[in-house]
């Protein structure tokens, strides 16, 4: 049985969030609309890779697209395009030096492929990723892989460590009422369960469940968007990486909130 079964439970029309699903990447004083599907890179500086959500079949067409964003000060007027020369490098910047600017890849010439606005925002100096429903901090070292299919079976996106197809955090949800499963149900992803605990959220208290097996390990948060509704949140990772991806998901819990 997998996750969604779960959530299906008697009824036959249930509906796993939105139907529509928009996203914006917003901090250190701009906010970008990345064009779906995507995949992009948090590096370890704060550097933001966007690039193709197959890069195989990017590769083999020949259509391989990056956009860079290197992290600054936040500029206080219009990002514009700018290249010394035709052949040159093209970047979108302020007149400011030490601002945050965007970088494209070779040979191309407007960021449009890739991301379909660009803005100046009054945004803190810290990368979030922000949807139609929920808001939440985008950690160094996690890929952003967004789909932008909500009814997907792993969600519209999902967080990946370094890239990895196995360790992953998950985001499933608005659920309401008989929607939410119980903490026995979630036993049905597989193994056992070690752990329950606690922390404080952005609107109320988040539960947490750890289950173990022999190689992997998961762990569901209850994380509230108001009285009634909740998002489903599962850190997924081998025994090894446990100890870097669980604290991720943690602190991104407590800061998830609503946008609505």
């Amino acid at each position: 049985m997998g996750l969604l079964d779960v959530f299906k439970r008697t009824r036959s029309g249930v509906v796993l969030g939105p139907r529509t699903f928009s996203l914006v990447v917003a901090g250190h004083g701009i906010e970008t609309r990345p064009r779906l599907p995507i995949a992009a890179a948090h590096l370890a500086d704060g550097t933001l890779v966007f690039g193709p959500y197959d890069l195989a079949a990017a590769r083999e067409q020949d259509a391989v697209r990056n956009v860079l964003i290197r992290p600054g000060a936040p500029p206080t007027s219009a990002l514009e395009r700018r290249a010394i020369s035709e052949n040159s490098i093209v970047t979108y910047s302020s007149a400011q030096r030490g601002t945050t600017q965007l970088v494209l890849g070779t040979g191309m010439r407007d960021h449009h492929e890739v991301l379909e606005a660009i803005s100046v925002a009054s945004q803190p100096p810290l990368w979030r990723i922000l949807t139609d429903q929920i808001e939440l901090p985008w950690p160094a070292s996690f890929s952003l892989r967004a789909g932008g299919d909500p009814r997907a079976e792993h969600g519209a996106f999902h967080l990946a460590y370094e890239g990895s197809a196995h360790d992953t955090i998950h985001f499933y949800g608005p659920l309401v009422g008989d929607q939410i499963p119980s903490p026995e149900q979630l036993q049905s992803g597989g193994g056992t369960r070690i752990d329950a605990g606690s922390f404080d959220g952005a609107v109320r208290t988040v539960r947490h469940y750890t289950f173990e097996g022999d190689a992997t390990a998961l762990r569901y948060y209850y994380v509230a968007l108001d009285a009634a509704t909740i998002y489903l949140v599962r850190a997924r990772a081998t025994i090894e990486r446990c100890r870097l991806v669980f604290p991720a998901a943690d602190a991104l819990c407590a800061a998830l909130r609503p946008r609505f």
